[in-house]
């Protein structure tokens, strides 16, 4: 039986791009893609259980997260280069034979997008948290922009190069703590409203949290912390940069029928989901996602593979079994 001590960390030149790989296990490729602000680290549960179901669980530090090199300009991290990358790595771990897809957060967008341009190296895909929406008339951050007008919200607050960075580089562990929070989690009031005329940045809007969930050890947080004092914020922050430019990149597939299973995980009280049931996301997502299955986690947030993680294991095996 594998353990988490039996992941193994190289370097490998990917695409170009140095990058720390995480790898345990022998079989058919999982390919594991994490999302923002994590790296490779949060899949340790789901590696430990697919490695041990008979694949070799693979999960790379995504380009300017952790150890895996920046790339050079914030417009390379828009689509089409980012799903060079993932092209480059199933061709690295699985020879160009398709995989069991994973993805969380921006891994998942990551996943979407993929499976989308190259649907030829999917065989299943599980995407966690962030569901296939229809896609609009007008770019993203043009939208938000309206819609939040004189209101702060964060992905707009990312849009100006060097801000959010240099507002999350000075406090790695004030942002963490209070991203990686249950939706129990008691916090203290916030400092700061909702007004863009407070001014300021995030973590004054979040609300220190009162106490550490449980399935956040202290070794988990010393080593994202110790992720981001490396790698910095600003290449995850750049995928934000690139949604209006990833808009225009997919317009032409917006109406494409994904053919691969898909497995669909959320937390019910995910705030990316909105309180969608599964009736809504069915909705949402089943024209284009026809063989798609959904399973909801009651009183689970964002960071379900943590969070819950017996239960996205249970359900994630029996579909990548299947």
């Amino acid at each position: 039986m594998y353990s988490v001590d039996d992941i193994q960390l190289e370097h490998r030149l990917i695409d170009g791009v140095n990058t720390r790989i995480a790898s345990v296990g022998e079989g058919p490729v999982a390919l594991l893609i994490h999302g923002w602000p994590e790296c490779w680290y949060s899949w340790r549960p789901q590696m430990v259980a697919l490695a041990n179901a008979g694949f070799r669980a693979v999960a790379p530090d995504m380009p300017g997260f952790g150890e895996t090199d920046a790339l050079p300009q914030i417009g390379d991290y828009n689509a089409k280069r980012i799903a060079a990358f993932m092209q480059a790595l199933v061709g690295h771990t699985n020879k160009g034979k398709p995989v069991l897809l994973i993805g969380h957060d921006w891994g998942a967008i990551n996943c979407w997008q993929f499976v989308q341009l190259h649907p030829e190296l999917v065989e299943r895909l599980v995407i966690m948290s962030v569901p296939l929406r229809p896609v609009a008339d007008v770019p993203p951050i043009e939208f938000l922009r309206g819609y939040f007008a004189d209101n702060f919200f964060y992905q707009v607050y990312f849009q100006e190069p060097g801000v959010a960075e240099a507002e999350f580089d000075a406090d790695p562990e004030g942002i963490l703590r209070a991203l990686y929070c249950s939706p129990d989690t008691p916090r203290h009031p916030p400092v700061l409203g909702k007004a863009l005329s407070e001014g300021g940045g995030w973590i004054g809007r979040l609300g220190v949290p009162k106490v550490q969930p449980g399935w956040l050890s202290n070794e988990m947080l010393a080593y994202y912390l110790d992720a981001y004092r490396h790698s910095g914020f600003a290449g995850g922050i750049n995928y934000y940069r690139n949604l209006d430019e990833n808009w225009r990149q997919l317009l032409p597939l917006r109406d494409t029928v994904i053919q691969c299973p898909v497995l669909f995980l959320a937390g019910s009280d995910d705030s990316v989901i909105q309180g969608a049931g599964e009736a809504t996301l069915r909705k949402m997502m089943g024209a284009r996602v026809p063989q798609l299955q959904i399973a909801l986690y009651p009183g689970i947030g964002h960071w379900l593979q943590n969070e819950a993680a017996e239960q996205v294991n249970v359900d994630l095996l029996a579909f990548g079994t299947a």
